[in-house]
């Protein structure tokens, strides 16, 4: 009788459970090829302002506002001084470009429009500074505005009672510190020696005190540093430190 041939291997095969239902690979999971992409999408870098606030309370921010707030209170018994001399001898004509370009929206406005063309680009580089720039003014101007409100001091030419602290001077140390942080002091110095401009602008237009513009330019250094965390080239570390009538600005290695 002849006998039945012997099964082929794949015939010996016990079927398993993958054979028919097929495995989810659970640990796989944990595996940065099964993550989600990551969301690069051109609102991305936005979502992190709610955090910014957060952020904004660290002790290194705390100390920069410490020290301009004390420049800022040093600087108050001077402020009739500072407004006498800036009125004498300040021609409110030469600083017209330090009110129109430190204001929130021209300044918001520059950093929003150089994130948009630098994302449409595909710069990298500059679409994180030019987001860096949007972060920082809403920052800043949010704690200006809160200050404002709180403080509630008459300006010197007396149209309204939110001179405290300046704005527009917040806004372009703002713009300073994120340009110095993410291209060194290559930008960083023509873009503070504007920050200053704009601080003397507005006590030009009298507008402001010279206690508000420091207290400002505080501000507008914790905001750009705050949103610029981890980033950057520079290597000095920039401050504020008050004087005898007044505040000046300090220069740390890192």
């Amino acid at each position: 009788m002849p006998m039945p041939a012997a099964p082929s291997p794949a015939a010996r095969q016990v079927p398993t459970a993958s054979d028919t239902f097929p495995v989810f690979p659970a640990a796989s999971l944990f595996d940065p090829a099964w993550r989600k992409p990551a969301d690069t999408g051109f609102w991305l870098p936005f979502k992190a302002i709610p955090d910014d606030f957060v952020r904004f309370l660290s002790p290194d921010t705390l100390k920069v506002l410490g020290l301009g707030g004390a420049g800022a209170l040093a600087a108050y018994q001077w402020d009739a001084e500072g407004l006498g001399e800036s009125q004498e001898h300040l021609r409110p004509s030469l600083f017209t470009a330090g009110n129109i370009g430190g204001g929130f929206v021209v300044q918001a406005g520059t950093s929003f429009g150089l994130y948009s063309l630098a994302k449409l680009s595909g710069s990298h580089e500059l679409a994180a500074a030019g987001a860096d720039l949007v972060r920082a003014q809403v920052l800043a101007q949010a704690i200006v505005q809160a200050g404002k409100f709180a403080t509630h001091r008459p300006r010197p030419d007396a149209s309204n009672h939110y001179s405290l602290p300046s704005g527009h001077t917040a806004s372009a140390f703002a713009t300073a510190t994120v340009l110095r942080q993410h291209f060194g002091w290559k930008a960083g110095v023509p873009a503070y020696s504007f920050g200053a401009y704009v601080a003397v602008s507005r006590m030009s237009a009298n507008k402001h005190h010279l206690s508000d513009v420091l207290l400002g330019a505080a501000i507008g250094i914790a905001a750009g540093r705050t949103v610029t965390v981890g980033a950057g080239r520079a290597q000095f570390e920039m401050g504020v430190a008050p004087t005898l009538g007044g505040a000046a600005i300090t220069f740390t290695k890192r």
